[in-house]
């Protein structure tokens, strides 16, 4: 039985009411998944701990892409990491080199024979995006669950096995958890997901090589969209030629890219941002 793994994370936030310094920061939200082949993951974790290694980067220790930001912030300005600090442990690393560090992670995925990119995105700024965090959780998973199996389903025999980052509130845990439930039972056209396994996994990100490629590739897409030069030069380069396309190589519409909801404004948005059709 062919078994593949797929991983996602989020960066970003929602909320159902949003002001202007909510918006300011958090103008999207994104999810990500990265489907591979199960028989090559083995080699994929091998390869990610030989490359922290070539970089002098400690082995059982995550690097974040929320890292990068505050470190910038403080490298620039000169500014003390104070021990307290999630990412204390860089502090004697150039920012720069975390990037490079991330680029060459991303370009490991050209050693495996296959792997696809979904991309859900929330643009927070559309005034009808008003809904509860639960239904947006609703409308991502079940976006990249259909377009899973509609991307397997050619092989009943064909098996993905979904795994998510830990969320920090345990109660936004449950909530995706049942959310998850729901969506398997009566929450989608695509009614028994026969291609997907039944049950979600809570993978710690420290412990996964997918979730923090995965992770990487929600940072990478968000900077895309926000203008970040780096991260439209990485973006292109690891990330937009995985995104999941139909026949007529086209990513939106349903396929690798979508709309949370779907809605012209967003979709024209991400037109522009992506520049795809």
């Amino acid at each position: 039985m062919p078994v593949y793994f797929g991983f996602s994370d989020e960066t970003g936030n929602y909320e159902k009411e949003r002001n202007d310094k909510f918006l300011k920061v958090h103008p999207y939200y994104i999810r990500a998944l990265l489907l591979m082949n199960g028989e090559e993951y083995s080699f994929l974790e091998q390869e990610f701990k030989s490359l922290k290694t070539s970089f002098g980067l400690p082995i059982n220790k995550e690097i974040k892409w929320a890292y990068i930001w505050p470190l910038r912030k403080a490298q620039r300005n000169k500014e003390e990491i104070l021990p307290h600090k999630d990412y204390y442990f860089l502090k004697d690393y150039d920012y720069h080199k975390l990037l490079d560090y991330m680029d060459a992670a991303l370009a490991l995925l050209d050693r495996i024979n296959y792997s696809k990119i979904y991309l859900t995105i929330t643009d927070n700024k559309v005034a009808g995006n008003k809904f509860e965090l639960k239904d947006c959780f609703k409308m991502h998973i079940t976006s990249v669950l259909e377009r899973i199996q509609m991307t397997l389903q050619n092989n009943p025999n064909n098996l993905a096995v979904i795994f998510f980052d830990p969320l920090e509130d345990k109660n936004k845990n449950n909530m995706l958890r049942n959310v998850y439930y729901y969506i398997r039972e009566k929450g989608s056209f695509v009614q028994s997901f026969p291609n997907i396994k039944d049950s979600l996994n809570l993978e710690y990100s420290h412990q996964s090589v997918g979730i923090q490629l995965a992770d990487y590739i929600c940072g990478f897409t968000y900077g895309y969209i926000k203008g970040y030069d780096k991260s439209i030069e990485i973006f292109k380069k690891h990330i937009f030629n995985r995104i999941h396309r139909n026949s007529n190589s086209k990513c939106l519409a349903g396929y690798g890219i979508m709309e949370i909801p779907s809605d012209s404004v967003t979709r024209k948005n991400i037109i522009n941002k992506f520049n795809v059709a």
